[in-house]
């Protein structure tokens, strides 16, 4: 059993080589709506606003919001730990460091380029295009910083960092596969420790690998 986490930049093609990645590898594709479910299933109501809004100052010490970031950390713990799953976006890549089983993977793009695609995709003009896909920039740089700690644009903490202006959104998918293939036959080197030993709530774990069992 292994996990793939993928961070991924809007317009960057993220989601498709996600869900590729599933389909090919036989894996479960879990994304912002499969957490939104088990959070909202467990009373978090609020996950979305959390999420989806940059916090002001004050909100940062708000308890609502830091007892459901915690649940979603929870979550997403029984989730790489019921195993074979491509994880989409909510900083997976931070919170599994370290560990046998877990590729941690980056999409990106020029700013530009990824606002073209968006263009394209959703019919928009570029000065609706362009501060849309700023303020979702800020919102994601700002969740991943200031509720879960990490830098996302720190490499070091990924396996694979992938433009999708240099490889095609299917190249990019093989070069993850590959990446995948390789770690689940070799592992890491000095490394033991996989996700399968995360300690997580046995309710919550039997909870999440049921609704995985559906995907």
């Amino acid at each position: 059993m292994g996990v793939i986490t993928i961070s991924r930049q809007m317009g960057s093609g993220g989601s498709y080589i996600g869900k590729k990645l599933a389909e090919g590898l036989g894996l479960r594709y879990v994304d912002k709506q499969c957490l939104g479910t088990i959070m909202r299933e467990y009373g978090f109501s609020s996950f979305d606003e959390v999420y989806n809004t940059k916090p002001n100052f004050w909100e940062r010490f708000d308890l609502e919001r830091a007892s459901t970031i915690d649940f979603l950390i929870q979550a997403m713990r029984a989730v790489a730990k019921a195993g074979d799953v491509v994880m989409l976006g909510r900083g997976g890549f931070g919170l599994f460091q370290n560990f046998a089983d877990v590729l941690n993977v980056r999409i990106q793009a020029p700013f530009d380029l990824r606002v073209q695609r968006k263009m394209v995709e959703r019919g928009m003009k570029k000065d609706v295009a362009d501060p849309l896909l700023e303020k979702f920039d800020q919102i994601r740089r700002s969740f991943i910083h200031s509720d879960l700690g990490f830098d996302g644009n720190d490499a070091s903490l990924y396996d694979l960092v992938i433009n999708t202006d240099v490889l095609s959104f299917d190249e990019a998918v093989s070069s993850i596969k590959a990446a995948y293939t390789a770690l689940m036959q070799n592992k890491r080197y000095g490394i033991s420790r996989s996700a399968g030993s995360l300690e997580v709530d046995p309710l919550l774990l039997k909870h999440v690998e049921k609704m995985l069992g559906t995907l």
